[in-house]
């Protein structure tokens, strides 16, 4: 019975419509449990009061309820509505008979050249279907940051490089992923797991020197007590201070943030400027009027260090590494026994014997693979949170549980990140726990627990 099944097009077609539709309604139904938690609190939470305004809160508050309904609105539109309909009128099929007629010359029929063609129409398509969503997320939901105005040619320009280093990047993912598959045959995602390996490891080797420049710019600590007592506690856990970098970043409204990534002696932490008190500045003339007071005290941004230290010392680093690679496996080995099978190419529209590399990239990373994606993904979250967690409770047994709140309390603040969420929703998409549980397993750990 499975069997037949599995290599009926029609029940397949109706197997990848249901799927999708009953993990986008249950996004949905997730977001409506958020909406409702908003909705329910009208006052700032009393610990969060000395650091936020009722007035920002109100702002805060009506921000995240209209981005919500609008991102109910949009998943409706996009995914549920235009995704069924997609897959029912074998729109992929005919977006690739469009790419061969485009392909008129002899030398254009190879797949490789069809595929780059179908892949620029495509995505030329998804600009268009997002266009009215795009529009109104950046002209009618008001921004809580305040951006620097950018002269109207220069965001044409800024456009036009984009778009045309990202069709250069993905010009190249689709020819490699053709001729891996032309070359390997069935045996493609075994190809794509040592090119992902290759690219992880190339990644691991670049970014500590390639974070700086991007970012912003290294510049020394001025404020002498704060670099002492950063000495003091890098020596005290054997963490080198010269791995500690202080970024001026490019864009201040990237908001305040620290963070630890690398290994061994490519090892980092890396401080936006934005994290220190009035960015690091004696004073905060040099300052916008709305910037003046935002970061942390010293003594705070220790304890976000000591944070951050704890993800070195229990291997978060290579934990979440080994956790990337299996699940790349993982995926790529569902993606194997999915590949070949031409009854899902025929359930979108294609003849029997007609299976486009590209194409089966796209249905099966898409469709057939999204409740698996949907597992993972909530498995890999609660993994990152428990290293949050753990990390908590690093900075704890140093003495830092006390300014880790304070700070926890003031990046949320000036970061204006909504500081209430339901439980069963940041499960599925959060990184990090919510602010408040972090709060509470500090101050349970303080009381319960000496150093």
């Amino acid at each position: 019975m499975i069997k037949s099944f599995w290599n009926d097009p029609v029940i397949i077609l109706y197997i990848l419509i249901g799927v999708l539709v009953i993990d986008k309604l249950w996004s949905i139904y997730l977001i409506m449990r958020e909406i409702v938690v908003v909705y329910h609190v009208h006052e700032v939470p009393e610990v969060l009061r000395p650091y936020l305004s009722g007035d920002l809160f109100n702002t805060m508050r009506t921000y995240k309820l209209h981005k919500s309904w609008f991102t109910i609105v949009n998943t409706l539109w996009m995914v549920v509505i235009c995704g069924c309909l997609e897959l029912y009128l074998g729109f992929y099929a005919y977006l690739w008979e469009l790419a061969n007629m485009i392909a008129w010359l002899r030398w254009m029929k190879h797949e490789v050249v069809v595929s780059i063609i179908f892949a620029c129409i495509f995505n030329l398509y998804l600009l268009i279907k997002s266009v009215p969503g795009l529009l109104y997320e950046k002209y009618c939901i008001v921004s809580l940051v305040k951006r620097q105005p950018v002269i109207w040619y220069f965001r044409i320009l800024n456009l036009l490089l984009d778009a045309i280093l990202s069709f250069l990047i993905f010009s190249v993912v689709v020819v490699t992923i053709v001729f891996l598959g032309l070359a390997l045959g069935n045996f493609a995602f075994l190809g794509l797991f040592v090119l992902a390996l290759l690219a992880t490891s190339i990644i691991i080797l670049l970014l500590p020197y390639l974070i700086d420049p991007v970012l912003g710019k290294r510049v020394p600590l001025e404020n002498q007590a704060l670099k002492l007592e950063l000495e003091q506690l890098t020596a005290r856990v054997g963490f080198p201070m010269r791995q500690v970098h202080i970024i001026r970043v490019r864009d201040p409204t990237t908001g305040s943030n620290a963070f630890f990534y690398g290994s061994c002696c490519l090892k980092r932490i890396v401080i936006f400027d934005t994290l220190l008190l009035n960015r690091g500045f004696r004073s905060g003339f040099e300052l916008p009027p709305e910037d003046v007071g935002k970061g942390l005290r010293d003594s705070q941004v220790v304890a976000v260090v000591a944070h951050e230290l704890g993800h070195w010392k229990h291997g978060h680093f290579y934990k979440g590494l080994a956790m990337f690679t299996t699940q790349l496996l993982l995926t790529l080995l569902l993606f194997g026994l999915c590949f070949p099978h031409g009854p899902i190419y025929e359930a979108v529209g294609f003849e029997p014997g007609l299976q486009p590399i590209i194409v089966g990239y796209l249905i099966i990373f898409g469709y057939v693979l999204l409740p698996y994606f949907t597992l993972s993904n909530v498995c890999m979250l609660t993994v990152t949170r428990h290293f949050e967690y753990e990390a908590d409770r690093f900075a704890f047994r140093h003495g830092y549980a006390a300014a880790l709140r304070q700070a926890l309390l003031k990046l949320y603040a000036d970061n204006l990140s909504f500081p209430i969420t339901d439980d069963c929703y940041s499960i599925w998409h959060h990184t990090h726990p919510p602010m408040l549980r972090r709060l509470a397993q500090l101050e349970w750990l303080e009381r319960n627990h000496r150093l």
